[in-house]
């Protein structure tokens, strides 16, 4: 190819067959259609040069339509399971942080002093992680590995406690 500007001239050109055809493939939803045409224009642009075959550059470009399209599609629906999962667990929160077993704040407070804490804030008191790492000094990753590892620590502690009961999460236990 020539130059970088002739393939996205030859491109724009057919802008309203490219935006039907995503159009089509997105539920008829023109805005997110535009959305991925976009992106699928900024990468002709950057990717020109590497075409050789000008007669090839449509068949091309509605393949990485195709391809842009279903990414599109696959991160809505992430999103969406995401956003369920996390509605689903704010509903359920009350129920079961009302019903932990009695032995568990024995045992949190038998952690180091620091698990303990990532524990009670993150886990019982339902702070973000990022706050509890900004007040403790502490990079948001390196307080998920801390509360990973404290997460794992007190689960060791209450299977070796409650033996049996512990494998339901210690909720609705009838420990005294």
């Amino acid at each position: 190819m020539a130059t970088q500007a002739a393939p996205l001239r030859q491109l724009m050109a057919r802008r309203e067959a490219f935006l039907a055809f995503l159009t089509g493939r997105l539920n008829h939803n023109r805005a997110d259609a535009e959305d991925v045409l976009q992106h699928g224009f900024a990468k002709a642009l950057s990717s020109a040069d590497t075409l050789r075959d000008d007669e090839r550059l449509i068949p091309w470009f509605y393949q990485l339509l195709r391809h842009a399209a279903v990414d599109h599609i696959r991160a809505r629906r992430a999103a969406a399971d995401r956003e369920h999962d996390w509605s689903d667990d704010a509903r359920s929160a009350p129920e079961t942080t009302a019903h932990l077993c009695a032995c568990i704040e024995p045992l949190i407070a038998s952690l180091p002093s620091a698990q303990a804490a990532l524990i009670r804030r993150a886990e019982l008191a339902d702070e973000s992680v990022a706050t509890v790492a900004a007040s403790l000094g502490l990079s948001p990753n390196a307080a998920s590995a801390a509360l990973h590892r404290a997460r794992a620590t007190l689960r060791v502690k209450l299977q070796s406690f409650c033996g049996d009961c512990a494998s339901g999460a210690c909720l609705d236990c009838d420990c005294e």
